[in-house]
């Protein structure tokens, strides 16, 4: 197979996995940087010019689109999809689960379980909404952060007046959503190939940080998923419409919830903590979709 992955960084580590795993089988395998690919419509063809070269069709894009280059990086994974090329993850699948509260809302609409949210554009009533649906202390995120960037617990009135008049004045998208006693600094990142859940583990935050994302100096641990978490997973990753993604699970008394879906989720952590070579399970889950 002719592989595209679409990437910024070659020498990252879940690029370059991906890139030997897909060597190994003795597929052809390219990194395209898609934020230096142009898009051609020209006499009823799609093209896509990458560093002057006009790129043959491929066989299957693997896409690794980072949150800062959504918008021109789904523009490139569609101009693929137009050309009749097999996507990894779909650009609507995608920008689904980029925007953290249109991810809710499908999840909610498909009996997933979330935590209750709040998005407005004007949020004039978000004090009544913290008093009366949230309580303290909650969560803040902004819509298009990652990796723990723009999330914030706030524990007082004081402080939610101050962050929500700061997030206000420079208009940045926001929503509020619960805290979860009972699970602070931890959640389950599971990864979804397909339909089956190939690795999971719980990542553990450092000190009194809530977040437990491990580039912020959090911990992990491999960790068995209930069979209600890994149908939680997957039901996750299809209604969104991606292929392979990473599931985060929260356990609350409720039960198990999910928070958010990353459609490209970093390999290092997950093969790390579980001994599992994932960058494996994905070349493999490709090669059955071309049969």
């Amino acid at each position: 197979m002719l592989i595209y992955i679409l990437s910024r960084g070659p020498r990252l580590y879940s690029t370059s996995k991906l890139f030997s795993q897909a060597e190994k089988r003795r597929h052809n395998v390219r990194v395209i940087d898609h934020m230096e690919c142009d898009l051609l419509i020209e006499s009823g063809q799609y093209k896509v010019v990458f560093n002057n070269e006009v790129l043959l069709k491929p066989d299957m894009v693997i896409p690794r689109i980072g949150s800062s280059a959504t918008y021109y990086g789904t523009s490139v994974v569609r101009h693929f999809e137009m050309m009749g090329a097999l996507v990894l993850n779909s650009s609507i699948g995608i920008q689904n689960s980029r925007d953290k509260f249109r991810s809710l809302q499908i999840l909610m609409a498909n009996h997933i379980r979330v935590p209750t949210t709040f998005f407005s554009y004007d949020m004039h009533y978000a004090k009544r909404i913290v008093e009366q649906k949230l309580g303290y202390p909650f969560i803040i995120k902004v819509l298009e952060g990652t990796q723990g960037e723009g999330v914030f617990l706030i524990d007082t009135e004081d402080e939610a007046e101050r962050v929500l008049s700061t997030m206000t004045s420079k208009k940045v998208k926001i929503m509020l959503q619960e805290f979860i006693r009972e699970f602070k600094g931890k959640d389950i990142r599971a990864l979804v190939v397909g339909n089956e859940v190939v690795g999971a583990y719980m990542r553990m935050a450092k000190g009194d940080d809530f977040r437990s994302n491990i580039h912020l100096g959090g911990k992990g641990v491999a960790v068995v998923l209930t069979e209600e978490e890994k149908k939680l997973a997957v039901d996750s990753v299809k209604c969104l419409g991606l292929q392979v993604a990473g599931v985060d699970i929260l356990r609350s008394a409720r039960g198990p919830m999910v928070i958010e879906v990353n459609s490209s989720p970093g390999l290092e952590g997950i093969e790390t903590f579980t001994g599992i070579n994932i960058a494996e399970k994905i070349i493999d889950f490709t090669e059955k979709l071309r049969l």
